[in-house]
């Protein structure tokens, strides 16, 4: 098999700045790689410690730093130093976790074993490469003094770092952060070209993010902007590799009539969409573990005076994306799930766990869920406190839309619950009206959680299902951090 245009260039990338030992290179690095900008070193060591997180990387952070790094790669500007190399932050050994992502990757060219990708595994130790540019993440926690970030480009919200080093430095709304580096492509800086392989890839990130455009979704001008441009690129190779999977597009059945012309109804897209959309949610030969990490995020909070009397003034907040519903994840009251879901816990140094769910129904509209856990420390009061404060806030907030359930409707047995039961309803009984709990107990008897008198545990149906952990995370810090 001939490597393919884009393939090749993340081969000869790769080996040059290993050959250069990174000296005068700059890492484009997405979803937070590591947590702080460091050394190989520093990196293989946290590999096997707290700070990477195998298995979280998406899609749109694949992409986008592979993308932002060939424009770099090939820009003609006399700000922008071409010597760009992508840094996938998680081993190499754990790309099969996300399916979605294999499959994308192989439509662009780069197979299994992903040897043409550079990860934290290859960095030399002590390599010398001091200039980092983020995509799909604006800020990273304790860098190193010697580190500088030189471009920013996401979607999130904005830390409001790195003005006097960044350029670009791009922090604006959009379905998807690949939308953003598209856009720059686009500008012409430098004429830059673009293999269809690369647009393939590219178009994929958007795709998944913004369920191929559909009316009402996330999609955003950028968005439909970006796709437009990136299908004049994509030739037959790319669209008869789609072509040949059997899947059945249900996803889109309103075009939006924003869009421009040349997307309006493309179905080349939907199918592309609905293919990568069915790969990310096959996921039943996964164990707990692997659930949990496969999308996953973890935040060092600072936590409100009025909370922190036992706590150090910090918290361990992990929010693990599932796409099962809590009814497959819990598998019918297993008390192996139970037990990993803790030792995750455990592994990670987690005050508080969130699993947020997101699903189909079997009318095929979209679901979500959330499970949060906070480890009760004894039935320390303070932990008591930190839970309270969590579910009151998460309740209180209109837009997530939160209704409690019973722990005993996933099969497990004389669980109490938060009030509101909607045991033996329908998941696509939209009748009831949505509202928190106002009972007053404790919150460890409130909700009587199935994973011991160690934690406390919380399970909600979320009524709003636009709103996703990019949502959830800055509402976790407004909660608890006063």
């Amino acid at each position: 098999m001939s490597a393919s245009i884009l393939s090749q260039h993340l081969r000869e990338q790769k080996t040059q700045f290993l050959r250069d030992d990174g000296h005068g290179w700059t890492i484009v690095m997405g979803n937070e790689a590591g947590g702080r900008l460091a050394s190989s070193h520093d990196l293989r060591l946290r590999l096997k410690s707290s700070s990477i997180i195998p298995g979280r990387i998406d899609l749109d952070s694949i992409a986008s730093s592979i993308g932002y790094a060939w424009y770099r790669s090939h820009a003609e500007t006399q700000n922008i130093e071409g010597k760009t190399v992508a840094l996938m932050p998680m081993p190499r050994s754990d790309f099969p976790l996300r399916a979605e992502n294999v499959y994308a990757l192989a439509m662009a060219g780069v197979h299994d074993p992903f040897d043409d990708l550079l990860c934290p595994e290859d960095l030399p130790p002590d390599h010398k490469c001091t200039d980092y540019a983020l995509v799909d993440h604006n800020s990273v926690p304790n860098p190193s003094p010697n580190k500088r970030v030189v471009a920013v480009i996401d979607h999130h919200d904005d830390d409001g770092k790195y003005h006097d080093t960044a350029s670009p430095r791009i922090i604006e709304p959009a379905g998807s952060c690949t939308s953003l580096v598209t856009r720059l492509l686009m500008s012409g800086s430098g004429h830059i070209s673009l293999p269809p392989d690369l647009a393939g890839l590219l178009l994929s990130a958007i795709a998944i993010d913004t369920q191929a455009l559909r009316k009402g979704g996330k999609a955003l001008e950028t968005d439909r902007a970006a796709a437009a441009w990136l299908l004049g690129f994509v030739n037959s190779t790319e669209r008869s590799f789609v072509a040949g999977e059997t899947c059945t597009t249900k996803m889109l059945t309103d075009t939006d009539p924003s869009m421009p012309g040349d997307v309006i109804g493309h179905a080349w897209l939907r199918t592309l969409a609905e293919t990568l959309r069915l790969k990310k949610f096959a996921v039943s030969h996964l164990s707990t573990r692997d659930l949990l990490r496969r999308d996953y995020k973890q935040y060092t909070l600072e936590l409100s005076p009025f909370l922190t009397q036992e706590s150090g003034g910090v918290a361990q907040v992990g929010l693990a994306t599932v796409p099962l519903s809590l009814s497959a994840f819990f598998k019918s009251g297993s008390a192996a799930v139970l037990t990993a879901t803790t030792s995750w816990m455990e592994e990670r140094g987690l005050t508080i766990l969130g699993v947020l769910t997101t699903y189909r129904s079997k009318k095929d509209k979209g679901r979500r869920e959330q499970l949060w856990i906070v480890r009760d420390s004894k039935g320390a009061p303070q932990q008591q406190k930190l839970a309270r404060t969590l579910f009151d806030g998460l309740e209180a907030e209109a837009s997530l839309a939160l209704k409690p359930r019973t722990f005993s409707r996933y099969g497990f047995s004389g669980i109490g619950d938060a009030a509101g039961d909607d045991e033996g309803r329908d998941e696509d009984d939209d009748s009831f009206s949505h509202g928190g709990s106002t009972d007053e107990r404790p919150a460890s008897t409130v909700n009587d959680s199935p994973f011991g008198q160690a934690f406390i545990a919380r399970v909600y149906k979320q009524k709003n299902t636009h709103a996703t952990r990019k949502q959830v995370a800055p509402l976790l810090k407004r909660i608890l951090g006063g």
